[in-house]
Order: C-alpha cells, then sequence, then structure tokens
C-alpha cells in the first residue's frame, strides 16, 4: 500500500508544484474572489438539503465535477469516493451498459435474476431492480449521491451496502441548448445534446436530453495458426427447433442470435443510443408535477474476455480423451474423474443432445476424432515478458450484447399546507436483453454461454414530508409497493457439448413496504437526533426449468435412479417441478444523533440496520438430492435467505478557513449476517448463505479551494472485512477477502484555471486512483485477482470567453496499465479475466447558447 501510494503521490507532485506556483503567482497580483467551496444540495434524507448537513456518510458528485474529469458513466466515477467499486463486467459477464456495484465490501457479483442487488441504484427516485442497464449515461446530469451504509429506513430494501441516487436536471425557464462530439482512439464518436424549453413559461417546462455512443472493439479475434478449419462451433451455428420442451415454444434460434454477425472479428465495442424527455408542469405555488420518459438501446459486442489458464481437471480431460480417439485413455480419465470406465465410454462414443433441444442431436465426440483441437493452455496468448496479452483471441463463439431499457416515470408533489407536502412516485420499466459472449477463448466453443431477460417492473410510493414544532421536528411518512416480474432463458453448453443446460425460467416479486424517517432538532443548531423504521415484506415465486440436454449425469453415472430425477419421464430435466415460492419481513430501523461543534464542523453517530433479499439457486447441472442411510432422496429447489448488515458509523464532516477546505470523516463497523456466497458444487454454481462476517473502515474525503481558480480533490479509504464463521458444507476456509473489497482505496486530483485575456481560459487537470489487491471470486483465486496498482488520467480544457464554446483533450490510462478486473471460473477449471482497458486519448467540442 505504502509503495502504491507514494509512487502516485510522486507523480502527482510535479503537476500540484506546478499548479501551487502559478495560483501563488497569480493569486499574488488578484483580488480573492471565488474563492471557496459552493454547497453540494442532496436529497439524501427525501428533502434538499447541503450535503454537509446531513448525517451520513455521502459522497455527491455533480455534473461539472464528472465532466471535468471526462468521465461519461456512473461506473466511471469508481475509484473517486473512498471504500466504492463500481464495475461494468462481473464474475458472469457484463456489458458497457451493465453495473456492478459494491460500498464497503458489500454488493453483487453477478446479473443473475435470482439475485438481489446490495447497492441499491435510483434514477430520478425510481429503483433498478436490475443491473442490466443500470450503467448511465451521464446524461443531463445534476450530480450523483452515493449513500454508505444500509439506507433500509428511507430507500428500501436491498440497500444493505448503501445507495446510489442519480438526479437528473430539471428544464428551467429559459431556452437552453448545449451539446458535445466527443472523437477518440478505437474511432471513437460520442454525440450528445440537451434541450431545455419553456412551453408556457412558469408553468410547463420540456427538457430533452439524447446521446450516442460508438467506439470500435479493443480486443480483436484472431484464427489459432493451427486450426485445420475442421473444428465445429459446438451448439453455435445451428437454426434449431422450435416448440420442444427445452425452450418453452420459443425458437432457439432467436432467443440465442448465433449468425456470423453475432460473432464479429473483435469484442468490447460500445453502440448505444440513450434519451430521456421530461415534462416539469407547475400550475401554482402549491403544485408541480414531472413526467419523465426514458430509453437505452445498446447493440454491443459481447464483454472482451482473456483467457488466463486451462486446469486439466476431469471435464476438460474427458474432452481431450474422447476427441483422442483412443479408448485406452478411458480407464484412467474415468478413475480421475471418480465415476465408471463405462461412463465415460458412453460420454465420449454416444450422440450428444436430444431432438427436442435448440440444436438437435450432434455427432459423439469420438466420431470427430481428428477434427477437434484438445484444450489446454496452448490458448493462452501471451506477451514476449510472458504477461497475458488482452488485446488477441482465438475465440470463435457468441459475441452479442443486445439491450432495450425503457421507462416512464410520474411524479407529484402537492403541498397540503406551508409545512405539509405530499408526494407520489409511480414508475413503469421493461428490460429486454440477450448477450452471449465466449469465455474459452478457443478456435472452437470450449464455453460460450447465451442468455436472454425480459423484465417488467412497477412500482408506487407515497410520501408525507413534513415538518412540526417550529421546524424543528422534520419527517417523511411512506409507503411502498413494488411488483417485478419475468423471464430469464439461458443456454450453457460446456466443453464438447458434454453438458448442454437449456432453461427458460420465470419469476415473479412484489414487496411492500411502510416507513417513517424523523430529524429532531433537540437543541436549535446545536443538537439533533435522528429515528427512522421500515417495515418490509417480499413475497416471491420462481418456476425453474433448466435441463441438461445431453443427461450429463446419466451418462457418466449409468445409473437413473441414484440422480432421483426431478421427472421419472423425462431424463432431460434437472431442476424441480412445480411452483416455487417464499416470503420474508424484516424491520430496518436507523437511530442516531448529530452535533454541531460550530456552523462548519458537524459530529455524528449512528445506527443502522440492512436487509437484502433471498431466493434461488437457478443455475443446477444436476438434480437436488441428498443421501439418507443410503437411499437417495430428492430435494426441493435449492434456496438461500436474506442476509442482513449492522451498522455502527461515527464521523465528522467540517468546512475550514473560509470554506477553503472541506474535510469530511467517518468510521464505521459493520456486522454482516448470512452473507449470500456463490460458489461451485460440483458443475453447479450454487449460492447459498455462507457464514457472517464482520467489517471495519475509515474514510476521509478532502476538497480544497486554497486560492482562486486552483481545486485539489481527494479521498482515502480503508477496509478491513473478514469471515468470522463459515457454514458446513461451503467450500471456503475463512481466511479469504470479500470479492471486489480492496484494503486500500486513495485518490487525489488537481486542476488550475489559466485565464487569459481575449482568448479565454486553459484548465490542465490530471486525476489518480490507486486500490490494493482486489479478489474478484469467494475463492480468492490467484489468477483472476486485480494487483494492486494506479490508474492515471489527464486533461486540457480550453473555454472561450462567455463559456459558450470548450474544447477538452484528454487521455485516460495514461500509463497503459493491464490488469484483470473482473474474472470468472467454473467447473471446468477455465479461467477467464476482463482486463483494464487500454490506453486512450479523446477530443470533446462543447457547445451551449
Amino acid at each position: 500500500m505504502k509503495s502504491g501510494i507514494s509512487n502516485g503521490a510522486s507523480a502527482l507532485a510535479v503537476a500540484l508544484v506546478l499548479s501551487t506556483s502559478a495560483a501563488m503567482a497569480q493569486d499574488a497580483a488578484a483580488p480573492q474572489e471565488n474563492v471557496g467551496l459552493q454547497d453540494i444540495v442532496v436529497t439524501a434524507q427525501k428533502r434538499s438539503e447541503s450535503a454537509q448537513q446531513v448525517p451520513i456518510a455521502i459522497s455527491a458528485v455533480t455534473s461539472e465535477a464528472l465532466q471535468s474529469k471526462g468521465l461519461t458513466d456512473i461506473a466511471s466515477i469508481s475509484g473517486q469516493a473512498p471504500n466504492v467499486t463500481l464495475k461494468s463486467s462481473g464474475a458472469f459477464g457484463g456489458s458497457s451498459s451493465t453495473l456492478f456495484t459494491y460500498i464497503r465490501g458489500i454488493g453483487q457479483n453477478d446479473f443473475g435474476f435470482n439475485l438481489e442487488p446490495g447497492v441499491g441504484v435510483y434514477v430520478d427516485n425510481v429503483y433498478l431492480a436490475r443491473n442490466i442497464g443500470a450503467n448511465v449515461d451521464l446524461l443531463d446530469l445534476q450530480r450523483v449521491e452515493v449513500l454508505k451504509g444500509p439506507q433500509g429506513t428511507l430507500f428500501g430494501r436491498n440497500t444493505i451496502g448503501g445507495a446510489l441516487n442519480i438526479v437528473t436536471s430539471d428544464p428551467g425557464d429559459e431556452w437552453k441548448v448545449k451539446g458535445e462530439v466527443t472523437t477518440g482512439r478505437y474511432d471513437r464518436v460520442d454525440v450528445r445534446g440537451a434541450l431545455e424549453a419553456p412551453l408556457a413559461p412558469g408553468v410547463l417546462h420540456m427538457g430533452l436530453a439524447f446521446s450516442t455512443k460508438h467506439r470500435d472493439g479493443w480486443q480483436k479475434r484472431i484464427p489459432y495458426e493451427g486450426d485445420t478449419g475442421n473444428n465445429p462451433i459446438w451448439l453455435l451455428a445451428t437454426g434449431g427447433a422450435s416448440g420442444g420442451p427445452a425452450n418453452g415454444n420459443t425458437d432457439g434460434a432467436i432467443l440465442f442470435p448465433t449468425t456470423a454477425k453475432d460473432r464479429p472479428d473483435r469484442s468490447g465495442n460500445m453502440n448505444q443510443t440513450a434519451v430521456r424527455l421530461k415534462f416539469l408542469f407547475t400550475p401554482n405555488d402549491r403544485l408541480t408535477m414531472r413526467l419523465i420518459g426514458d430509453y437505452l438501446n445498446v447493440d454491443e459486442q459481447a464483454t472482451p474476455f482473456s483467457l488466463l489458464a486451462v486446469n486439466q481437471n476431469a471435464y476438460v480431460a474427458l474432452y481431450n480423451t474422447c476427441i483422442s480417439g483412443n479408448p485406452a485413455f478411458y480407464a484412467p480419465v474415468a478413475a480421475l474423474a471418480g465415476v465408471p470406465a463405462a461412463g465415460v465410454t458412453d460420454l465420449c462414443q454416444g450422440v450428444r443432445g436430444n431432438a427436442g433441444s435448440p440444436a438437435g442431436i450432434q455427432p459423439s465426440l469420438e466420431s470427430q476424432a481428428g477434427q477437434n483441437l484438445p484444450y489446454d493452455n496452448r490458448y493462452v496468448i501471451r506477451n514476449a515478458d510472458g504477461s497475458i496479452n488482452p488485446d488477441l483471441s482465438y475465440a470463435s463463439g457468441a459475441n452479442y450484447n443486445k439491450i432495450d431499457n425503457y421507462g416512464i416515470n410520474g411524479q407529484i408533489d402537492y403541498d397540503l399546507t406551508d409545512a405539509l407536502t405530499i408526494k407520489s412516485i409511480t414508475a413503469y420499466r421493461r428490460l429486454k436483453s440477450k448477450f452471449g459472449a465466449d469465455i474459452g477463448g478457443a478456435p472452437f466453443s470450449a464455453l460460450a454461454p447465451t442468455f436472454a431477460d425480459w423484465e417488467n417492473q412497477l412500482s408506487q410510493e407515497v410520501q408525507l414530508v413534513g415538518n412540526i414544532w417550529e421546524n424543528r421536528w422534520k419527517f417523511v411518512l411512506g409507503g411502498y409497493y413494488f411488483h417485478e416480474y419475468g423471464r430469464h432463458a439461458d443456454r450453457v453448453p460446456f466443453i464438447g457439448g458434454m453438458i448442454q443446460i437449456v432453461s427458460n425460467d420465470r419469476y415473479d416479486t412484489k414487496s411492500y413496504a411502510a416507513f417513517m424517517h424523523n430529524n429532531i432538532d433537540v437543541i436549535p443548531d446545536r443538537l439533533g437526533l435522528t429515528l427512522g423504521i421500515r417495515y418490509t415484506r417480499d413475497d416471491k415465486r420462481f418456476t425453474g426449468t433448466q435441463r441438461d440436454e445431453n443427461a450429463f449425469g446419466l451418462r457418466l453415472t449409468q445409473a437413473p435412479p441414484a440422480l432421483v430425477l426431478p421427472d421419472p419421464n423425462d431424463i432431460y430435466r434437472v431442476y424441480p417441478l412445480g411452483e416455487n415460492s417464499m416470503s420474508f419481513e424484516n424491520v430496518s430501523y436507523r437511530i442516531g444523533a448529530e452535533y454541531h461543534i460550530n456552523r462548519r464542523v458537524m459530529a455524528y453517530a449512528s445506527y443502522a440496520t440492512g436487509y437484502k433479499g433471498g431466493g434461488w439457486t437457478t443455475r443446477l447441472t444436476l438434480p437436488n438430492f441428498t443421501v439418507v442411510n443410503g437411499v437417495p432422496v430428492k430435494l426441493p429447489a435449492p434456496t438461500f435467505g436474506p442476509e442482513k448488515a449492522y451498522t455502527t458509523e461515527i464521523g465528522i464532516k467540517s468546512e475550514l478557513f473560509d470554506r477553503r477546505v472541506r474535510l469530511n470523516v467517518a468510521a464505521f463497523n459493520t456486522e454482516y449476517n448470512s452473507i449470500q456466497l456463490t460458489f461451485q458444487n460440483g458443475s453447479s454454481p450454487v449460492t447459498a448463505n455462507g457464514g457472517d462476517g464482520r467489517i471495519r473502515g475509515v474514510e476521509a474525503e478532502l476538497n480544497l479551494a486554497p486560492v482562486r481558480n486552483w481545486t485539489l480533490d481527494a479521498s482515502l479509504g480503508y477496509l478491513d472485512a473478514e469471515y468470522q464463521s463459515i457454514l458446513p458444507g461451503v467450500p471456503l476456509t475463512g481466511k479469504e477477502k470479500f470479492v471486489n473489497t480492496p484494503k486500500w482505496q486513495a485518490q487525489a486530483g488537481t486542476a488550475y484555471t489559466f485565464e487569459t485575456s481575449g482568448i479565454g481560459s486553459f484548465t490542465p487537470r490530471v486525476d489518480w486512483t490507486y486500490a490494493s489487491k482486489t479478489y474478484n471470486d469467494e475463492a480468492n483465486t490467484p489468477v483472476l485477482a486485480t494487483p494492486a496498482g494506479s490508474f492515471f488520467n489527464g486533461s486540457v480544457t480550453w473555454r472561450a470567453p462567455g463559456e459558450r464554446y470548450e474544447i477538452q483533450a484528454g487521455v485516460t490510462n495514461i500509463a497503459d496499465r493491464r490488469a484483470v478486473v473482473s474474472g470468472y471460473t467454473n467447473a471446468e477449471a477455465i479461467y477467464s479475466g476482463v482486463f483494464s482497458r487500454p490506453r486512450e486519448w479523446f477530443l470533446t467540442l462543447r457547445v451551449r447558447n
């Protein structure tokens, strides 16, 4: 940690010294105007107030601050707030518009519909249930609020780690037009624009914002020099049969597109369009109404996975043996797998699949001996120094990411009296997504899963916001209803099609909540209390349909009764029959106090609880059963329960030296119980409540405006997260580190504006972020970990006189650091990772009226 931070500090020192010298020289001859930090107004407590007056650890970032750093989406602000990790790729893949969020060691590392997020994401007061499409473009943004620690009383379920509150701009009373065009590396072309129109001044206003992003993929797929061209792409190039039991009366070719255009020769591009339309209606002083619609379309290549290593375990060994065409190898491999040699023989010599599957029946692996290449580390592409080359891949399988995400949001604020307001927030959202990625990185499909999701959500929230006792008692009383329903389909063929999982699952969740939050000034301007409570009930239903179209377990064990099939008449089905249901109830609360030492310094302490819903394991590859006294017993669908957090926090918020210095510090302890962990159980990835943990941490944020035109910002986060207990059957020792939870995080940046006479101003800026070693899976697999290291970004911005025109030129990842940022492994023991983007330059032109 010390060397990482010292290296970053050394690199920043030159910029700091230069900017300090320039600032002192200019400041000596200039009056002290425009000095001091500006207030950031937030709505973390469901009313507008200065972030410095909120007794919660909160990092608030304005659109101007994000723009000055060249950041364009929510994930890109990762590292700007201490103890916060945001990514667009997780354990099972992702896309440029998917958001994996962790705050203080709690979050979600998977896009699976069966999992709830650990950090709630809200856009204009509406909760986004799925992380697909949640990495929203910073389109017409006003600010982003990062709320840390459980936010259960005001924001509700699944904010056990915190919340991201994204607020867009309201249209004003004047006609305004602004736009920007960005070009850069990989043929980048981004276009953004916004219009504010007072359709009826003072009464009806409209805001329209749009953006398009285009960037070519940075990873290139290349042919393998040893490929003869005879290697079949398993389960990818076939149209499939429609109406079979495997795909629920939906053609497999439609569910999982596999044409040539869905396997382009690059990965990691951007191609998306976003639009937001907002109407603001204020017919009188008491009534405010907003109608907001948004739409996101993504049509991109897949996340660029790089093959890191191949472990010759049972599955890979079975495949390599089958394609060798040498029966003499069957017995040794059978011994390795722990199954009879007859099972291996049947697996190698039998046809794969069945007539009702999306791909139909495929020839046996043994019959293709001499056509197929073996699968091993020959497909790991390295640089001359032995490091992984993430810019090249031998992958040949699915390579697409398609998303349509849209919604409408109606909000009504009505002042019943001067001290009492009723608010209504009604929203509907719909998500459609299809994506497929070649994780195996070979000239044949070693592992190329494809997924499709359809999700709908409807929510209604009513709040009564008021104050009594001469404005000393502020309260929010509310009720909340949420309904999510949808369908998830996937197709996951293991190497050689030995296992061929196909599913078309349905889910339905309803949630009900009632809450009250109080802020009481016990001693005006000196001592305050916070009291909040929320009751939540979740009702969930799920119908699983997972099938193994190659009946892997039956072929390998040669003993159908031992597997306790869910349906004895259907040898392919692995998921238990029928609809599953469960309900959870929870009470979350917050107790706190704040003490104002003076007008600019506040100390606070709080105790808060949080809750994250449970669900079902949905990725089974074998039937769920156990053995009692030597007799196999059928089990229902595997479930996992809620997890809970109990956080004690103390902090201080301060603005010093005529508001030239803002320093906020917080320390906390979280008891984290019934942690939902995902791990391999045989060939199935299983989610279960794996044990309890404790998270301790400290975070500090510093903002400086020492002289006119000069700003500095820095933050430091420390996390000590450890398991306190691990339940039996969970394949962890308890010494592992938490996923996406670096022990140290640091950030620093500085900018200075040089003013000139007649030609405008120039603002150079440099930013540095650091994170210590970060593990990307529960088992802390070394090859999947992100090593400790730093990233540097820099830019120079010119603003014309009057600031109507602006040009910004910059470079991201200046040092061209290439590190694994997320990773994946499964029962095949294929280790694949997604790397950080390479060094990229950009040039942006902005215009406003």
